[in-house]
């Protein structure tokens, strides 16, 4: 298994950890929203978090939105042991965490 792989799957463990919190059929159910509207699978989320966050601001609103990624946010920092700065978003923080990795 490759570091990229390695990181990237722990990053999405992380977004399901904080998925999980819809309970299994509100997650289920924005999985498939996600697939059916957009073509992003749970494993491919990483290859367009911005469209991810698209389709989370249509799901659930732009302020569920806010928090859910806020949230998926704040897991990373903590499972990466980022520095936290009040302006990341999910795409900025995948972006810092695989630059990171690679070094």
């Amino acid at each position: 298994m490759s570091a990229d792989h390695s990181v990237d799957q722990k990053i999405t463990i992380c977004i399901d950890e904080i998925l999980d919190t819809l309970g299994l059929s509100g997650k289920q159910a924005l999985l498939t929203h996600l697939e059916r509207n957009s073509g992003l699978r749970k494993d491919t989320i990483l290859e367009d978090p911005e469209l991810f966050r698209k389709v989370l601001g249509l799901v659930l609103g732009e302020q569920g939105a806010d928090v859910f990624e806020a949230w998926i946010v704040k897991r990373l920092v903590s499972s990466f042991k980022l520095k936290q700065a009040s302006n990341l978003t999910f795409a900025k923080t995948i972006k810092i965490i695989r630059t990171a990795e690679k070094e």
